[in-house]
């Protein structure tokens, strides 16, 4: 009895996490489409090449990468960019653990994280603000690489 409890908790779990994933997901496609969006979507075969062409301590953090998305509404015209503030704060966030949450006179950005055993496998970072955005880093990237490579880059902040 106890191992179908804990069975039906892990796929409860994996499903409320695809679902999330999904969220995400189709808040790009939606956007990707409108006049003036900006989308890219960089895949795990550019990943692999461009471990080829960075640093020694850049490159232990990229192999934890499979693919980044990257939706850019910046020149989009303001209705578009209030329907991408209002579905963005809609999102479900289960899944995911808000990593931080910043505000100031023209940007509001929140970062998310999907974590499992110091591995982190999604990062969300999506900016509501004048200039909205929302960045999707896929993979598995030791929370140890993260830690150092934010500290080499925010020495001098």
């Amino acid at each position: 009895m106890k191992k179908i409890f804990i069975t039906c908790l892990l796929l409860a779990g994996t499903v409320l996490v695809s679902y999330a994933q999904k969220d995400y997901d189709e808040l790009v496609r939606q956007f990707s489409i409108q006049p003036a969006a900006e989308h890219i979507r960089v895949g795990s075969f550019a990943m692999k090449l461009a471990e080829l062409f960075v640093d020694q301590d850049v490159e232990r953090f990229i192999k934890g990468v499979n693919s980044v998305s990257i939706l850019s509404l910046e020149c989009c015209d303001s209705n578009v960019k209030e329907a991408f503030r209002q579905q963005a704060g809609r999102l479900s966030e289960k899944g995911l653990e808000l990593i931080a949450e910043v505000s100031d006179e023209s940007d509001q950005l929140r970062i998310l994280a999907e974590v499992h055993q110091d591995k982190i496998h999604r990062f969300v970072v999506i900016n509501v603000g004048e200039e909205p955005c929302l960045i999707q880093i896929n993979g598995r990237i030791d929370l140890s690489c993260m830690d150092e490579l934010v500290s080499q880059n925010t020495k001098d902040i």
